[in-house]
């Protein structure tokens, strides 16, 4: 029976529960876009923040006197045994020393390639990207050789200033210390880099005389501006001897950008769903107005409040149910296609918010129905048969 009434309710004033079913979908649909992209947009935001580059750096204490201000190699290898991948997502040292190449003064910089390339933060202008397939700092660098010449990469300034493209050969020196090689790419980061030659570590370490010696490590930290303090503090903490610290425009800007993209969506939510709400409110209290001859009969048929107010709150419900089914696959596609325009990304299907969405719908639906119970309870059967 109460089945029964609850359709012909609905049915019999198909046209004000279509108004209400349309408003609930928009809130579904808007729900359901809002929560795929945000979840989606933290993702994206924090893959291309990572393509900014390290946003960790550990070097030797100011304290130390300038002849020991290096740090040793195996330093890199407890790290990447200890906090890599969980903590640290990429992690690599770096050796510099000034040599001469052309006749002019420039800076060779020695990481582990492969740590380089995926560290991110440089636009690859021309060549192959740098990697490698050694992830250590390994046994000791072999005998400098032309033989076969070790690839270097070199930044846009480099290549501008000595005209070199990928192919060509590059001979450095270094004190009494001469070696050959073979320019594999151009890179370009808008930073120190672009005025820099990048190459192996073990091969800088043996051009320099400096075996098993880094003047310092960058490192990309997971998470957010609180997890990346956390790692700054047990890095610390682990290694006393180092000094750790977090590059912060990075981080900083990361957390922001996140946090205000949060801020949005979440108040574009609650805008939203006030909005359904009210036209909830508003159709559902016109519903009841309407119904006041049909209440008052069941109420003097017997009918309680509580199962007359079931009655309404059961149609809401319905209705709720419904827009979130129809929502949610308009609002993927929304999201979907807000992804596209304003992240260039590819928004995945949650499932997992499906019954988000469908609690945030009833709930709204629900709250919108309070109003018109209050009138079902001041109905007077009395006064409804006396057609008054």
């Amino acid at each position: 029976m109460f089945t029964r009434l609850l359709r012909r309710g609905l049915w019999q004033r198909k046209s004000r529960a279509l108004v209400a079913l349309s408003a609930l979908t928009v809130a579904a649909t808007l729900t359901a876009a809002l929560f795929n992209l945000h979840l989606d947009a933290q993702r994206k935001i924090r893959s291309e923040f990572s393509r900014y580059g390290p946003n960790l750096m550990i070097s030797p204490r100011a304290s130390a006197p300038a002849e020991v201000q290096l740090l040793e190699a195996g330093l890199a290898e407890q790290l990447r045994a200890e906090f890599v991948p969980d903590r640290l997502t990429a992690l690599a040292p770096y050796l510099y020393a000034v040599v001469e190449a052309k006749g002019e003064s420039v800076v060779l910089a020695g990481t582990w390639l492969d740590q380089f390339a995926r560290l991110g933060g440089f636009e690859l202008k021309a060549g192959s990207p740098p990697a490698s397939t050694r992830w250590r700092a390994g046994p000791p660098a072999p005998p400098l050789s032309d033989v076969q010449p070790a690839p270097v990469w070199v930044g846009v300034g480099v290549a501008q200033r000595f005209e070199l493209k990928p192919g060509d050969a590059l001979r450095v020196r270094y004190r009494d210390n001469e070696q050959t090689f073979r320019l594999a790419g151009v890179l370009a980061t808008g930073a120190a880099e672009d005025n820099q030659i990048l190459a192996d570590l073990s091969q800088v370490q043996a051009l320099a005389g400096s075996p098993g010696k880094l003047n310092v490590i960058l490192a990309r930290a997971a998470g957010e501006a609180t997890a990346v303090e956390k790692t700054v503090s047990d890095l610390a903490a682990r290694f006393p001897a180092a000094a750790v610290n977090p590059l912060r425009q990075v981080t900083e800007a990361e957390f922001h950008v996140v946090q205000r993209i949060r801020w949005a969506l979440l108040g574009t939510t609650l805008v939203v769903l006030v909005v359904t709400a009210l036209c909830v409110l508003s159709t559902m209290t016109a519903l009841a107005f309407e119904r006041r001859r049909t209440v008052g009969t069941l109420k003097a048929l017997g009918a309680t409040e509580a199962r007359l107010a079931g009655l309404f709150l059961g149609e809401a419900a319905v209705l709720a149910v419904v827009a979130s089914g129809i929502g949610f696959f308009a609002g993927v596609a929304l999201a979907r296609w807000l992804g596209a325009t304003l992240f260039a990304a590819s928004i995945t299907m949650r499932w997992a918010t499906l019954p988000l969405v469908t609690v945030v719908t009833v709930a709204v639906a629900l709250l919108g129905t309070l109003l018109p119970l209050r009138l079902v309870r001041r109905t007077q059967p009395a006064v409804i048969l006396r057609g008054e």
